[in-house]
């Protein structure tokens, strides 16, 4: 059987906005196993970002506990966090988040590089990321200068 990548267990998130306080996240448990594509669906305001968001380490929760590959997420300092999620994890944004003043390759190995991989090994990298997507040909390209599929393939490539 094969063993769960990510497994969250009674997951709780609270909203305090001062005046009212909104149960986000109510008893969330999943599993995924390595290798399993996962789509989370719903309609606006249901909590998918939230979740994810919860799932990452990006947002803390009230209780429950979250593992990632064996890793207690939310036991993690919020500097060890940081570190883990930009070691182990690849997001895709609905909005891109691509900064306007980077060339398409330059947004893909900006992450690497903050990682700590060599320029010219993450421009290589970030090359054949490019390739994967096929978007080689506008690796010098602005954001502003590509489609939105191109936009969103640049993030792919990034994540």
């Amino acid at each position: 059987m094969p063993e769960p990548i990510i497994t969250a267990t009674g997951i709780h998130k609270i909203y305090d906005t001062g005046t009212v306080k909104v149960n986000a996240l109510r008893g969330v448990n999943l599993t995924v196993e390595r290798g399993e594509m996962v789509a989370i669906m719903g309609p606006s305001g249901c909590g998918k970002t939230t979740m994810l968001n919860c799932l990452s380490g990006l947002d803390e929760i009230e209780s429950g506990q979250v593992v990632i590959d064996g890793v207690v997420l939310h036991d993690l300092p919020d500097d060890n966090r940081s570190d883990y999620r930009a070691r182990n994890m690849g997001f895709v944004f609905q909005l891109y988040n691509l900064l306007p003043v980077l060339s398409a390759v330059e947004n893909v190995e900006l992450p690497l590089l903050v990682s700590g991989v060599r320029p010219a090994e993450a421009r290589t990298r970030s090359m054949d990321l490019l390739e994967l997507v096929g978007l080689s040909d506008r690796a010098q390209h602005l954001p502003g200068e590509l489609s939105g599929g191109q936009r969103q393939r640049v993030t792919i490539a990034r994540a």
